[in-house]
């Protein structure tokens, strides 16, 4: 009996050499490797054509003013300029512009809180402009050049014109902001004036179609003017805000949005009286579309 046990056992033994032994657990996969993360997307940048072909937009502004009294009686009016107008221009990387183009169909209507209107003296129907943008400077002058602007209708068309003219350096992308200190020369009530304007723009959107920029203005102005027996002194200031679409490819303004608010204080000074000081309250609303 116990030789069978120890052949048994002994068997056994043999079973297992033959089997190769214990089972193992199989081995571990090997280790999958990451995927590499995926390129980053270069962002988009601004790449304007350097020459802007003629491009032509219906203007229009709307001057809501104030005139404020010291009885509280204000007087309220209605400032409305519309225009046709045209540029082609040729620009810098940096955004600087050169332009030519013109004003056609100018009209200015004044409307007061009573049952009469007043229509403006219009100025000839083609008015021929050229102007000169960069980052500290912006003019635009008629051609042939005015001999006085102060108080003239072709200056407020050039003025119309002029919001159309918006700086975008090359390079910009997404986010991105820029500033353009400007000084311009315009005349009010026969009073040359000096305006200090800032300009803070952003570029909120640039894809291959469109940018849309957001502008923040603010403005600062001051004049004297008048003779020996009446002087007149003029200050203000102001803000407002523009959005601005662009198409990518020709680089020319699709739409302009804006208003804006300006506060003006006049002070009459005559010999032997008391000054005599009135504030006036302008918001505007402004608005171009390419046609």
């Amino acid at each position: 009996m116990r030789a069978r046990v120890t052949g048994l056992a002994v068997s056994g033994v043999v079973l297992l050499a033959a089997c190769g032994g214990p089972a193992r657990s199989p081995a571990p996969p090997p280790p999958v490797p990451a995927s590499p993360p995926p390129a980053p997307v270069a962002a988009r940048r601004v790449s304007l054509p350097m020459r802007l072909v003629s491009t032509t937009w219906r203007v229009q502004s709307v001057a809501r003013v104030t005139m404020k009294t010291p009885t509280g009686n204000d007087d309220d009016q209605q400032v409305e300029s519309a225009a046709v107008v045209s540029w082609s221009a040729t620009r810098q990387a940096h955004g600087a512009l050169q332009a030519t183009g013109q004003v056609d169909s100018f009209t200015v209507r004044s409307s007061f809180p009573s049952p009469r209107g007043t229509q403006l003296p219009s100025p000839t129907p083609l008015i021929l402009v050229e102007a000169i943008l960069d980052s500290a400077r912006v003019r635009v002058a008629t051609r042939p050049p005015l001999a006085n602007e102060c108080d003239r209708p072709e200056a407020g068309a050039a003025a119309l014109a002029r919001e159309l003219l918006v700086r975008v350096p090359d390079g910009m992308q997404a986010g991105d902001r820029w500033k353009d200190s400007l000084v311009t020369l315009v005349c009010r009530s026969g009073v040359p004036m000096t305006v200090y304007s800032t300009i803070l723009s952003v570029l909120e959107t640039v894809d291959a179609d469109r940018l849309v920029i957001r502008r923040e203005v603010t403005t600062r102005m001051d004049g004297k003017g008048g003779s020996a027996f009446r002087g007149l002194e003029l200050s203000g200031t102001g803000s407002g805000v523009q959005r601005v679409e662009i198409a990518a490819q020709r680089g020319t303004v699709e739409r302009l949005e804006g208003s804006s608010t300006l506060t003006l204080t006049a002070t009459e000074r005559r010999p032997g009286s008391p000054a005599r000081t009135q504030q006036v309250v302008q918001r505007t609303e402004l608005s171009a579309v390419r046609r």
